[in-house]
Protein backbone atom coordinates (compact mmCIF):
# COMPACT_ATOMS: atom_id res chain seq x y z
CA UNK A 1 0.00 0.00 0.00
CA UNK A 2 1.73 3.29 -0.94
CA UNK A 3 2.24 6.44 1.48
CA UNK A 4 -0.22 8.08 -0.02
CA UNK A 5 -3.37 5.95 0.71
CA UNK A 6 -1.81 5.26 4.15
CA UNK A 7 -2.19 9.11 5.06
CA UNK A 8 -5.82 9.03 3.49
CA UNK A 9 -6.23 6.21 5.97
CA UNK A 10 -5.04 7.50 8.82
CA UNK A 11 -7.05 10.92 8.25
CA UNK A 12 -10.40 9.41 7.96
CA UNK A 13 -9.55 6.83 11.19
CA UNK A 14 -8.42 9.84 13.19
CA UNK A 15 -11.58 12.04 11.83
CA UNK A 16 -14.25 8.76 12.30
CA UNK A 17 -13.33 8.00 15.71
CA UNK A 18 -13.93 11.20 17.00
CA UNK A 19 -17.48 11.36 15.13
CA UNK A 20 -18.92 8.06 15.98
CA UNK A 21 -17.56 8.85 19.91
CA UNK A 22 -20.23 11.49 19.74
CA UNK A 23 -23.04 9.12 18.78
CA UNK A 24 -25.11 6.45 20.88
CA UNK A 25 -24.17 5.86 24.62
CA UNK A 26 -22.20 9.12 24.83
CA UNK A 27 -25.48 11.11 23.28
CA UNK A 28 -27.62 9.23 25.39
CA UNK A 29 -25.66 10.53 28.79
CA UNK A 30 -25.79 14.08 27.65
CA UNK A 31 -30.02 13.66 27.49
CA UNK A 32 -29.81 12.41 31.27
CA UNK A 33 -27.21 14.82 32.21
CA UNK A 34 -29.73 17.72 30.80
CA UNK A 35 -32.78 15.72 31.52
CA UNK A 36 -34.45 15.69 28.58
CA UNK A 37 -37.99 13.63 27.90
CA UNK A 38 -37.02 9.98 26.32
CA UNK A 39 -38.60 10.29 23.08
CA UNK A 40 -36.53 13.57 22.43
CA UNK A 41 -34.00 12.05 23.77
CA UNK A 42 -34.38 8.62 21.48
CA UNK A 43 -34.26 10.93 18.27
CA UNK A 44 -31.29 13.40 19.34
CA UNK A 45 -29.23 9.69 19.53
CA UNK A 46 -30.23 7.97 16.23
CA UNK A 47 -29.34 11.52 14.38
CA UNK A 48 -25.97 9.64 12.85
CA UNK A 49 -29.11 7.25 10.81
CA UNK A 50 -31.93 9.98 10.59
CA UNK A 51 -30.05 12.79 9.02
CA UNK A 52 -28.70 10.57 5.99
CA UNK A 53 -31.61 11.80 4.33
CA UNK A 54 -29.33 15.03 3.80
CA UNK A 55 -26.87 13.48 1.81
CA UNK A 56 -28.18 13.62 -1.67
CA UNK A 57 -28.41 17.22 -1.37
CA UNK A 58 -24.79 17.26 -0.67
CA UNK A 59 -24.29 14.82 -3.11
CA UNK A 60 -25.61 16.62 -6.05
CA UNK A 61 -23.92 19.63 -4.71
CA UNK A 62 -20.32 18.39 -5.09
CA UNK A 63 -21.39 16.96 -8.43
CA UNK A 64 -21.65 20.30 -9.65
CA UNK A 65 -18.79 21.77 -8.54
CA UNK A 66 -15.52 22.95 -10.00
CA UNK A 67 -13.84 23.11 -6.81
CA UNK A 68 -14.37 19.94 -5.03
CA UNK A 69 -11.23 19.93 -3.10
CA UNK A 70 -12.21 23.47 -1.59
CA UNK A 71 -15.72 22.30 -0.49
CA UNK A 72 -14.02 18.39 0.91
CA UNK A 73 -11.53 20.72 2.94
CA UNK A 74 -14.26 23.58 4.43
CA UNK A 75 -16.73 21.04 5.45
CA UNK A 76 -14.60 18.48 7.05
CA UNK A 77 -13.62 22.12 9.20
CA UNK A 78 -16.73 22.58 9.93
CA UNK A 79 -18.02 19.38 11.12
CA UNK A 80 -15.12 18.81 13.37
CA UNK A 81 -15.31 22.12 15.17
CA UNK A 82 -18.66 21.42 15.68
CA UNK A 83 -18.24 18.03 17.98
CA UNK A 84 -16.05 19.47 20.25
CA UNK A 85 -18.96 22.30 20.77
CA UNK A 86 -21.43 19.86 21.74
CA UNK A 87 -19.63 18.48 24.60
CA UNK A 88 -18.58 21.96 25.72
CA UNK A 89 -22.28 22.98 25.88
CA UNK A 90 -21.81 22.06 29.67
CA UNK A 91 -19.87 25.11 30.36
CA UNK A 92 -22.80 27.03 30.13
CA UNK A 93 -25.56 27.09 32.51
CA UNK A 94 -28.00 24.93 32.38
CA UNK A 95 -31.06 26.12 30.30
CA UNK A 96 -28.98 27.98 27.82
CA UNK A 97 -26.26 24.68 27.51
CA UNK A 98 -29.61 22.59 27.03
CA UNK A 99 -30.83 24.07 24.12
CA UNK A 100 -27.00 24.61 22.48
CA UNK A 101 -26.92 21.15 22.70
CA UNK A 102 -30.56 20.28 21.03
CA UNK A 103 -29.27 22.89 18.40
CA UNK A 104 -25.54 22.20 17.52
CA UNK A 105 -25.58 18.19 17.53
CA UNK A 106 -28.13 18.30 14.76
CA UNK A 107 -26.44 21.24 13.17
CA UNK A 108 -22.80 18.98 13.35
CA UNK A 109 -24.70 15.70 12.02
CA UNK A 110 -26.06 18.10 9.40
CA UNK A 111 -22.58 19.75 8.11
CA UNK A 112 -21.64 15.60 8.34
CA UNK A 113 -24.21 14.42 6.00
CA UNK A 114 -23.90 16.63 3.51
CA UNK A 115 -20.20 16.20 2.99
CA UNK A 116 -20.41 12.72 3.83
CA UNK A 117 -21.12 11.53 -0.28
CA UNK A 118 -18.11 13.41 -1.10
CA UNK A 119 -15.80 12.54 1.55
CA UNK A 120 -16.40 8.67 0.81
CA UNK A 121 -16.23 9.13 -3.09
CA UNK A 122 -12.58 11.03 -2.25
CA UNK A 123 -11.49 7.80 -1.00
CA UNK A 124 -12.99 5.67 -3.10
CA UNK A 125 -11.45 7.09 -5.61
CA UNK A 126 -7.87 7.16 -4.35
CA UNK A 127 -8.08 3.45 -3.67
CA UNK A 128 -9.50 3.05 -7.51
CA UNK A 129 -6.70 4.29 -8.94
CA UNK A 130 -4.02 2.27 -7.10
CA UNK A 131 -5.90 -1.09 -7.64
CA UNK A 132 -5.87 -1.42 -3.60
CA UNK A 133 -7.79 -4.62 -2.89
CA UNK A 134 -7.01 -4.27 0.61
CA UNK A 135 -7.42 -0.56 1.43
CA UNK A 136 -11.27 -0.94 2.62
CA UNK A 137 -10.13 -3.79 4.96
CA UNK A 138 -7.03 -1.87 6.24
CA UNK A 139 -9.56 1.04 6.92
CA UNK A 140 -11.68 -0.18 8.65
CA UNK A 141 -9.47 -2.31 11.14
CA UNK A 142 -7.45 0.34 12.18
CA UNK A 143 -10.15 2.70 12.69
CA UNK A 144 -11.32 -0.34 15.02
CA UNK A 145 -7.98 0.17 17.18
CA UNK A 146 -8.21 4.12 17.23
CA UNK A 147 -11.79 4.22 17.92
CA UNK A 148 -11.86 1.63 20.79
CA UNK A 149 -8.49 3.43 22.46
CA UNK A 150 -10.31 6.68 22.62
CA UNK A 151 -13.92 5.54 23.33
CA UNK A 152 -12.36 3.53 26.17
CA UNK A 153 -10.36 6.30 27.55
CA UNK A 154 -13.39 9.16 26.96
CA UNK A 155 -16.08 6.25 29.10
CA UNK A 156 -13.76 5.79 31.78
CA UNK A 157 -12.96 9.67 32.12
CA UNK A 158 -16.97 10.35 32.08
CA UNK A 159 -17.87 7.24 34.43
CA UNK A 160 -14.82 8.65 37.23
CA UNK A 161 -16.31 12.03 37.04
CA UNK A 162 -19.76 10.69 37.42
CA UNK A 163 -18.75 8.48 40.45
CA UNK A 164 -17.03 11.45 41.72
CA UNK A 165 -20.16 13.48 41.46
CA UNK A 166 -18.91 15.60 38.48
CA UNK A 167 -20.63 15.13 35.66
CA UNK A 168 -19.73 18.18 33.90
CA UNK A 169 -15.89 17.55 34.19
CA UNK A 170 -15.78 14.42 32.60
CA UNK A 171 -17.72 16.06 29.37
CA UNK A 172 -14.95 18.77 29.32
CA UNK A 173 -12.07 16.08 29.43
CA UNK A 174 -14.24 14.08 26.43
CA UNK A 175 -14.46 17.53 23.97
CA UNK A 176 -11.00 17.68 24.54
CA UNK A 177 -9.78 14.51 23.72
CA UNK A 178 -12.12 14.69 20.70
CA UNK A 179 -10.28 17.72 19.99
CA UNK A 180 -7.06 16.31 19.99
CA UNK A 181 -8.49 13.41 17.54
CA UNK A 182 -9.73 16.06 15.70
CA UNK A 183 -6.36 18.28 15.55
CA UNK A 184 -4.57 15.03 14.48
CA UNK A 185 -6.85 14.84 11.32
CA UNK A 186 -7.04 18.29 10.37
CA UNK A 187 -2.90 18.33 10.14
CA UNK A 188 -2.99 15.27 7.73
CA UNK A 189 -5.95 16.99 5.84
CA UNK A 190 -3.76 19.29 3.50
CA UNK A 191 -1.30 16.23 2.55
CA UNK A 192 -4.34 14.48 0.90
CA UNK A 193 -4.35 14.62 -2.71
CA UNK A 194 -7.06 16.30 -4.16
CA UNK A 195 -9.96 14.64 -5.76
CA UNK A 196 -10.03 14.03 -9.66
CA UNK A 197 -12.05 17.03 -11.11
CA UNK A 198 -14.67 15.30 -13.44
CA UNK A 199 -16.51 17.69 -15.55
CA UNK A 200 -19.10 19.22 -13.23
CA UNK A 201 -22.39 17.76 -13.93
CA UNK A 202 -25.72 19.40 -14.39
CA UNK A 203 -26.88 17.42 -11.55
CA UNK A 204 -30.65 17.86 -10.07
CA UNK A 205 -33.00 15.60 -7.91
CA UNK A 206 -33.74 13.80 -11.74
CA UNK A 207 -30.35 12.62 -11.72
CA UNK A 208 -30.62 10.90 -8.52
CA UNK A 209 -34.22 9.69 -9.95
CA UNK A 210 -32.03 8.68 -12.95
CA UNK A 211 -29.06 6.37 -11.24
CA UNK A 212 -32.50 4.57 -9.10
CA UNK A 213 -33.13 3.48 -12.43
CA UNK A 214 -30.02 1.11 -12.14
CA UNK A 215 -31.34 -2.32 -10.58
CA UNK A 216 -28.67 -3.52 -9.18
CA UNK A 217 -27.49 -0.88 -7.04
CA UNK A 218 -31.02 -0.05 -6.37
CA UNK A 219 -31.67 -3.14 -5.25
CA UNK A 220 -28.82 -2.89 -2.33
CA UNK A 221 -30.15 0.29 -1.24
CA UNK A 222 -33.66 -1.25 -0.57
CA UNK A 223 -31.67 -4.11 1.27
CA UNK A 224 -29.55 -2.01 3.53
CA UNK A 225 -33.12 0.41 3.89
CA UNK A 226 -34.76 -2.34 5.55
CA UNK A 227 -31.82 -3.64 7.93
CA UNK A 228 -31.90 0.41 8.79
CA UNK A 229 -35.09 0.19 9.73
CA UNK A 230 -35.26 -3.02 11.52
CA UNK A 231 -32.05 -1.64 13.74
CA UNK A 232 -34.13 1.62 14.94
CA UNK A 233 -35.58 -1.37 17.20
CA UNK A 234 -32.47 -3.10 18.50
CA UNK A 235 -28.93 -1.28 18.34
CA UNK A 236 -31.12 2.25 17.76
CA UNK A 237 -33.02 1.51 20.70
CA UNK A 238 -30.58 -0.38 23.21
CA UNK A 239 -27.95 2.92 23.78
CA UNK A 240 -31.08 4.89 25.48
CA UNK A 241 -32.35 1.60 26.91
CA UNK A 242 -28.92 0.88 28.64
CA UNK A 243 -28.59 3.95 29.94
CA UNK A 244 -31.74 5.78 30.98
CA UNK A 245 -33.85 2.53 31.34
CA UNK A 246 -31.17 -0.63 32.61
CA UNK A 247 -28.97 2.41 34.40
CA UNK A 248 -25.86 0.47 33.70
CA UNK A 249 -22.77 2.00 35.09
CA UNK A 250 -20.96 3.70 32.18
CA UNK A 251 -17.83 1.87 33.02
CA UNK A 252 -19.62 -0.97 32.49
CA UNK A 253 -20.45 0.00 28.78
CA UNK A 254 -16.75 0.74 28.30
CA UNK A 255 -15.52 -2.30 29.38
CA UNK A 256 -17.77 -4.62 27.26
CA UNK A 257 -17.87 -2.47 25.01
CA UNK A 258 -14.47 -2.33 24.68
CA UNK A 259 -14.30 -6.09 24.02
CA UNK A 260 -16.57 -5.88 21.30
CA UNK A 261 -15.01 -3.63 19.35
CA UNK A 262 -11.55 -5.42 19.84
CA UNK A 263 -13.40 -8.46 18.19
CA UNK A 264 -14.88 -6.44 15.61
CA UNK A 265 -11.44 -5.70 14.47
CA UNK A 266 -10.24 -8.85 14.54
CA UNK A 267 -13.30 -10.10 12.71
CA UNK A 268 -12.69 -7.33 9.93
CA UNK A 269 -10.32 -9.69 7.87
CA UNK A 270 -12.09 -12.77 8.98
CA UNK A 271 -15.51 -11.22 6.76
CA UNK A 272 -13.22 -10.50 4.18
CA UNK A 273 -12.14 -14.27 3.92
CA UNK A 274 -15.39 -15.68 4.44
CA UNK A 275 -16.63 -13.22 1.39
CA UNK A 276 -14.04 -14.48 -0.81
CA UNK A 277 -15.32 -17.91 -0.78
CA UNK A 278 -19.23 -17.71 -0.40
CA UNK A 279 -19.72 -13.73 -1.66
CA UNK A 280 -20.66 -10.47 0.09
CA UNK A 281 -24.66 -11.09 -0.42
CA UNK A 282 -24.39 -14.56 1.32
CA UNK A 283 -22.08 -13.31 4.03
CA UNK A 284 -24.62 -10.58 4.73
CA UNK A 285 -27.91 -12.27 4.92
CA UNK A 286 -26.39 -14.95 7.44
CA UNK A 287 -25.22 -12.26 9.70
CA UNK A 288 -28.66 -11.07 10.19
CA UNK A 289 -29.72 -14.69 12.12
CA UNK A 290 -26.79 -13.16 14.79
CA UNK A 291 -28.40 -10.33 15.36
CA UNK A 292 -32.11 -11.80 15.37
CA UNK A 293 -31.27 -13.66 18.32
CA UNK A 294 -29.06 -10.72 20.08
CA UNK A 295 -33.14 -9.04 19.72
CA UNK A 296 -34.73 -11.95 21.05
CA UNK A 297 -32.05 -12.04 24.18
CA UNK A 298 -32.89 -8.49 24.59
CA UNK A 299 -36.56 -8.86 24.55
CA UNK A 300 -36.39 -10.60 27.82
CA UNK A 301 -34.32 -8.38 29.85
CA UNK A 302 -34.62 -5.80 32.78
CA UNK A 303 -33.27 -4.74 35.40
CA UNK A 304 -32.59 -7.67 36.84
CA UNK A 305 -30.30 -9.27 34.21
CA UNK A 306 -29.29 -6.30 32.04
CA UNK A 307 -25.90 -7.05 34.30
CA UNK A 308 -24.76 -9.93 31.93
CA UNK A 309 -27.25 -9.53 29.10
CA UNK A 310 -25.65 -5.95 28.34
CA UNK A 311 -22.13 -7.41 28.18
CA UNK A 312 -23.40 -10.56 25.85
CA UNK A 313 -25.24 -8.24 23.63
CA UNK A 314 -22.06 -5.43 23.64
CA UNK A 315 -20.16 -7.75 22.90
CA UNK A 316 -21.70 -10.23 19.88
CA UNK A 317 -23.31 -7.24 18.23
CA UNK A 318 -20.19 -5.51 17.17
CA UNK A 319 -18.67 -8.73 15.16
CA UNK A 320 -21.34 -8.00 12.29
CA UNK A 321 -20.97 -4.24 11.84
CA UNK A 322 -17.32 -4.81 9.95
CA UNK A 323 -19.03 -6.73 7.46
CA UNK A 324 -21.96 -5.02 6.57
CA UNK A 325 -19.54 -2.02 6.61
CA UNK A 326 -17.30 -3.39 4.36
CA UNK A 327 -19.96 -5.36 2.15
CA UNK A 328 -22.23 -3.17 1.55
CA UNK A 329 -19.73 -0.39 0.21
CA UNK A 330 -18.03 -2.94 -1.90
CA UNK A 331 -21.33 -3.84 -3.60
CA UNK A 332 -22.20 -0.24 -3.91
CA UNK A 333 -18.97 0.57 -5.61
CA UNK A 334 -19.28 -2.44 -7.98
CA UNK A 335 -23.08 -1.11 -8.97
CA UNK A 336 -21.76 2.48 -9.47
CA UNK A 337 -20.24 4.44 -12.37
CA UNK A 338 -17.03 6.34 -11.12
CA UNK A 339 -18.27 9.70 -12.12
CA UNK A 340 -21.41 9.73 -10.89
CA UNK A 341 -20.28 7.84 -7.33
CA UNK A 342 -21.42 11.13 -5.02
CA UNK A 343 -24.64 10.43 -6.55
CA UNK A 344 -24.97 7.22 -6.65
CA UNK A 345 -23.72 7.04 -2.64
CA UNK A 346 -26.59 10.35 -2.06
CA UNK A 347 -29.74 7.58 -3.31
CA UNK A 348 -28.38 5.59 -1.12
CA UNK A 349 -28.29 7.58 2.14
CA UNK A 350 -31.43 9.46 0.62
CA UNK A 351 -33.83 5.90 1.14
CA UNK A 352 -31.36 4.57 4.15
CA UNK A 353 -31.77 7.62 6.30
CA UNK A 354 -35.51 8.16 5.15
CA UNK A 355 -35.63 4.13 6.56
CA UNK A 356 -34.20 5.31 9.61
CA UNK A 357 -36.10 8.28 10.06
CA UNK A 358 -39.37 6.85 9.66
CA UNK A 359 -38.14 3.97 12.15
CA UNK A 360 -36.43 6.84 14.82
CA UNK A 361 -39.93 8.58 14.75
CA UNK A 362 -42.28 5.12 15.27
CA UNK A 363 -40.05 4.33 18.04
CA UNK A 364 -39.73 7.75 19.28
CA UNK A 365 -43.66 7.64 20.00
CA UNK A 366 -44.06 3.89 20.57
CA UNK A 367 -41.24 4.77 23.07
CA UNK A 368 -43.76 7.89 24.69
CA UNK A 369 -46.50 5.92 24.80
CA UNK A 370 -45.62 3.07 26.45
CA UNK A 371 -43.69 5.27 29.47
CA UNK A 372 -46.73 7.58 29.50
CA UNK A 373 -49.15 4.29 30.10
CA UNK A 374 -48.71 1.87 33.40
CA UNK A 375 -50.75 -0.80 31.91
CA UNK A 376 -48.41 -0.77 28.50
CA UNK A 377 -45.77 -3.84 27.66
CA UNK A 378 -42.41 -2.94 28.79
CA UNK A 379 -39.96 -0.59 26.33
CA UNK A 380 -38.22 -3.97 25.83
CA UNK A 381 -41.36 -5.54 23.60
CA UNK A 382 -39.76 -3.05 21.19
CA UNK A 383 -36.95 -5.32 20.40
CA UNK A 384 -39.38 -8.26 19.71
CA UNK A 385 -40.78 -6.20 17.12
CA UNK A 386 -37.36 -5.37 15.49
CA UNK A 387 -36.54 -9.30 15.46
CA UNK A 388 -39.40 -9.36 13.20
CA UNK A 389 -38.59 -7.40 10.83
CA UNK A 390 -34.63 -8.62 10.08
CA UNK A 391 -36.73 -11.30 7.89
CA UNK A 392 -36.77 -8.68 5.55
CA UNK A 393 -33.35 -7.31 5.10
CA UNK A 394 -32.54 -11.43 4.84
CA UNK A 395 -34.48 -12.29 2.41
CA UNK A 396 -33.39 -9.02 0.23
CA UNK A 397 -29.57 -9.60 0.72
CA UNK A 398 -30.31 -13.25 -0.12
CA UNK A 399 -31.82 -12.05 -3.66
CA UNK A 400 -29.30 -9.57 -4.35
CA UNK A 401 -28.23 -10.93 -8.26
CA UNK A 402 -24.50 -9.87 -7.93
CA UNK A 403 -22.82 -11.45 -5.73
CA UNK A 404 -19.28 -10.26 -5.42
CA UNK A 405 -16.23 -12.54 -4.32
Amino acid sequence: MSHRLRLFIFEYDFSMSAYWICTGFLIAKLTQYYDLPLGLSNLLTGLSSTFLVLQPVGGLFYARLKHKHRFLVSMSFLWRISICLVFFTVLLPMPSGTLLFCLLLPAMQCIQQLSSPAYEDWHVQMAEAEHCSRYYTARETLFMLIYTAANAVIQITISISERMGNLRTGFILAGLAEALLLVVSLCLLPFLSAPVSFRAQNSSFSTLLQVLKNKQHTQVILANASWCFANVFIGGLFSLYAVRMLNISFITLMIWGTAGNILRGVFTPVFSRIAAKTGWRTCLSNIFILYALLALLLFFSGPENGFWIAPVYLMLSTLPVSGLSVGTLQLRVAASTTEMRSVYFSAYSLISGAASLLGTTISSTLIEALDRTPSAPPIQSLFLLGLVLLVVPFVLFRRLPQDLH
